[in-house]
């Protein structure tokens, strides 16, 4: 089974579309799910939370409900770097918490599912590899969006990514974020352009799923 997040219900309606036949509908800690098939794969899609704790509590929850094999996490993102561009798509291959501070100075990348990365890879070429990297802020404005580009090394940022990636590495599940990019770190782009890209990321998994195993 594949468990598949989003943020908001736009970012994985295009995945809730598709499941044929629905096999269960309910909610786990107040978010709504759908459990069935699309394609050749039993999926359960969920989503409304925002931030690393809610992030990772629904997470966990629907690990212990439904033990997935894989996690695929799909929404939106910011562009840290400047080769992407509005509605461009990132594919994560590490995670990294840029608000979290060690007295020694080290970080943890989690790495993302390599075979999660080279099937969504294989099926959909335009995708952008690279790193993401997250904390609990919008990010907004050009300051700010260069000291976390320094800090990380990341090329887009998000609110969520991180967090999931550490839950889905901690109980030996595969996981992936696909997100796609909505904004430059200001409010006014993400105001202009969530609602029009936000389920992309989501429309794709849902082409890749329908007809490949993952």
């Amino acid at each position: 089974m594949i468990l598949i997040m989003g943020v908001f219900n736009v970012e994985v309606a295009p995945l809730r579309r598709a499941i044929h036949p629905e096999l269960e509908k309910g909610t786990i800690i107040g978010r709504p799910f759908v459990r069935g098939v699309i394609g050749p794969n039993e999926v359960v899609v969920t989503y409304g939370f925002v931030g690393k704790v809610e992030a990772a509590m629904l997470a966990q929850a629907f690990i212990d409900r439904f033990h997935p094999s894989a996690i695929v996490f799909t929404g939106a993102a910011g562009a840290l770097s400047n080769i992407l561009k509005i509605g461009d798509v990132v594919l994560g291959d590490e995670y990294f918490e840029f608000d979290v501070a060690r007295r020694d100075g080290k970080v943890e990348l989690i790495e993302g599912s390599e075979r999660l990365i080279e099937r969504l890879e294989e099926h959909h070429k335009n995708v952008y590899v690279g790193r993401i990297a997250t904390g609990d802020s919008f990010i907004d404005g050009e300051e700010m969006r260069e000291k976390i580009k320094k800090m990380t090394q990341a090329v887009a940022v998000d609110m969520d990514s991180a967090a999931v990636a550490k839950v889905a590495k901690e109980n030996g599940i595969d996981f992936v974020a696909l997100k796609t990019i909505v904004d430059d770190c200001t409010v006014e782009s993400f105001e202009k352009n969530y609602e029009k890209f936000a389920g992309k990321a989501a429309a794709i998994v849902s082409g890749v799923i329908d007809h490949h195993t993952i």
